[in-house]
């Protein structure tokens, strides 16, 4: 994996091919059935639950209603997670409800998106994963993100979390999904972060880089660049929520292995972390998204 001295972001080179890429997804972490709802009765649990049912309507059980107050008054990153894990999107308009995840995987967030109203649209390349999207009755695309998958002006919003990463092209990618896009619709993209502040104190070792499933990872500035370059209007990045003292362990567990870059690892008895380092880790998180190791991004297509 190379460094781009103008855009400061990563790329590999050589890289795996059309016909080589299948073979680093063959036990990925989409190939299970979809999970809605979750046997755990943890306090935590039922507040998260709580949280997600009122604000954004979901139907998660069990649930505690108290989660939404609560949720406001504990530390901001906390809230931030669930709004990530629901990727920000409130019930739609009526009539104004056609939704694509590309990247869709398992079609699990999809599954929670369809009760707030969706319509929901889920495309991979995937069939592995796919044929759980199916049997809970998502409309899928087998199918790369290619401009002849939808029509033009197609959707009211469209979603892409931890995909643009894995393409070979991210602005052929981008500009596939701005065509897509209705005139007014809004995209919101998850993606690694190649300037993050993990990734340069842990650099061959951040648990972000993930070769060679990631192919491209962009820096907020490439990124945000290259969505003005193809029309997005409106972009903004949004903090992601508690993650970087999980990433931090993680790189922690990667740079004290024996072999650099076993990734096979990483749920394995990764290191604790005091509060104080959490809380760090956190707060810039937050308070300077363009440093946290995930870059969250909102943009619209401009009406006409």
């Amino acid at each position: 994996m190379h460094l781009c001295n103008s855009c400061k972001s990563c790329y590999i080179d050589p890289r795996p091919d059309i016909n080589t890429i299948g073979l680093a997804y063959q036990n990925y972490e989409t190939h299970r059935e979809i999970c809605t709802q979750h046997t755990s009765h943890r306090f935590s649990t039922q507040l998260r639950n709580g949280y997600l049912n009122i604000k954004y309507g979901y139907q998660m059980a069990p649930q505690n209603f108290l989660g939404f107050p609560l949720m406001y008054l504990l530390p901001p990153p906390l809230k931030l997670e669930w709004d990530h894990y629901a990727r920000h999107m409130h019930k739609p308009i009526p009539g104004h409800n056609k939704l694509l995840d590309v990247g869709c995987g398992n079609g699990e967030f999809l599954a929670r998106a369809r009760w707030q109203g969706w319509d929901v649209y889920g495309i991979d390349a995937d069939e592995s994963a796919l044929k759980f999207a199916k049997a809970a009755g998502i409309h899928v695309t087998q199918s790369g993100v290619k401009s002849d998958a939808y029509p033009a002006n197609y959707f009211d919003a469209i979603t892409s979390h931890q995909v643009i990463e894995h393409a070979h092209d991210p602005k052929y990618f981008l500009k596939t999904i701005y065509n897509w896009l209705k005139p007014g619709g809004r995209l919101w993209l998850g993606t690694p972060n190649a300037t993050s502040a993990l990734h340069k104190e842990f650099g061959k070792n951040w648990c972000n880089l993930h070769p060679p499933q990631h192919i491209v990872i962009l820096s907020p500035s490439a990124l945000t660049t290259l969505m003005a370059d193809i029309g997005f209007s409106d972009i903004k990045l949004l903090p992601r929520g508690y993650l970087d003292s999980h990433f931090y362990r993680q790189s922690s567990k990667l740079r004290d292995t024996e072999t650099v870059g076993d990734w096979n690892s990483l749920n394995q008895d990764t290191p604790t972390l005091s509060l104080l380092r959490q809380i760090k880790l956190e707060l810039r998180a937050w308070l300077r998204p363009e440093e946290c190791s995930d870059l969250i991004v909102v943009a619209w297509k401009p009406l006409r």
